[in-house]
């Protein structure tokens, strides 16, 4: 019966979808009790919604579904675990880096909206990129995960990261409704367990940084139970008490997520531009610091930050500029004489 297709189809709808479509429902109500229009070209808009949730319904059935379904931070580790899964396996990667920027409310509409408000403010990302790209791919994130077929287990992928560990809570609040079976893999742990470092050899610090075929014997040999329920419960109050708090910046210490001030890594910053002084007494290129910063801080926090607080330091006094701060490749930074109240210069926070 048309009923039951129509009742089916709605439950299969996810969130966003569904609100969209009660938007205009409700939009098509106000403009009859408001308008010239007819009430049979009102209805004849209201059963074409129907159609298409049918239709949405009906387009998803035909969607291949797969044995197991991944979640992990970022499309590049995503695209590792494409190229080193095989084909039974779903990835989903949230294509955002949850270290830095507002996470208010962040899994609602409006918290989604004042994070994308602060990253245009501060971030040096194309505002066509933010508008378009940006938002499309975290609505398609958003219903991928929603759309996981009950029964199918879920791996999320996490490591000792600031990142990693807030989306490992605000993945398992979006699944908080689910019964599907979550494994959790800490690819870090994993990988210095399976493939134990060689002398001077770096620690992996981000799942993106492990190779496609080592991510395919961590799974295989790793994936050990699902969480338990009170597991579950705690990573979602955890998250729950992130995303009430205002602050831009988090690091990972002591197997917990700390909120610090988002000039908290300026003093390494200003010290890595010393060091390559030592070498360079002119202007450093901007994304020779910010390469510098980031390829030796022990915790990722993304290019796209460093570079904020290198333009943090240069409207503060402490960089000399030379060219436009558009993006990292279009200007050049100088350490200028530091005249702390004390006397003394920044100490370095190695």
């Amino acid at each position: 019966m048309l009923l039951d297709e129509l009742r089916e189809a709605i439950e299969k709808l996810p969130e966003h979808g569904a609100k969209s479509y009660l938007f205009h429902i409700l939009l098509r109500v106000h403009l009859l009790k408001n308008s010239a229009d007819s009430q049979e070209e009102v209805m004849e808009l209201l059963n074409d919604i129907q159609k298409k949730i049918i239709l949405y319904s009906q387009e998803r059935k035909l969607e291949r579904e797969y044995e197991t379904y991944h979640i992990v931070c970022g499309e590049s580790p995503a695209g590792a675990l494409k190229v080193g899964l095989s084909k039974e396996n779903k990835v989903i990667g949230f294509p955002d880096f949850f270290s830095n920027g507002p996470l208010w409310r962040l899994h609602e509409e409006e918290g989604r909206k004042h994070r994308l408000d602060w990253l245009k403010d501060h971030i040096n990302i194309p505002e066509d990129y933010l508008e378009k790209e940006y938002e499309r791919k975290i609505a398609s994130a958003l219903e991928e995960i929603g759309s996981i077929p009950a029964g199918k287990p879920i791996v999320i992928w996490t490591a000792d990261n600031a990142d990693e560990q807030t989306g490992l809570r605000f993945f398992l609040h979006l699944l908080r409704d689910k019964d599907n079976n979550v494994h959790v893999i800490n690819t870090a742990q994993s990988y210095k367990e399976l493939f134990p470092a060689k002398k001077n050899q770096v620690l992996l610090r981000h799942s993106g940084e492990a190779a496609p075929e080592k991510l395919k014997i961590i799974l295989d040999k790793n994936m050990g139970s699902p969480l338990a329920a009170e597991e579950r419960t705690r990573f979602v109050s955890d998250w729950q008490a992130l995303s009430k708090t205002k602050d831009v910046l988090r690091i990972w210490e002591e197997n917990e997520i700390h909120s610090v001030q988002e000039s908290y890594f300026d003093d390494y910053i200003i010290e890595s531009a010393r060091k390559l002084h030592k070498s360079s007494k002119g202007f450093i290129k901007s994304a020779r610091l910010i390469g510098e910063v980031i390829g030796h801080l022990d915790e990722p926090i993304g290019d796209g930050f460093a570079e904020y607080r290198v333009r943090s330091l240069i409207y503060n006094g402490i960089f000399a500029i030379k060219g436009i701060p558009k993006s990292m490749r279009f200007y050049s930074i100088k350490l200028k004489e530091l005249k702390a109240k004390s006397g003394e210069r920044p100490s370095s926070v190695d």
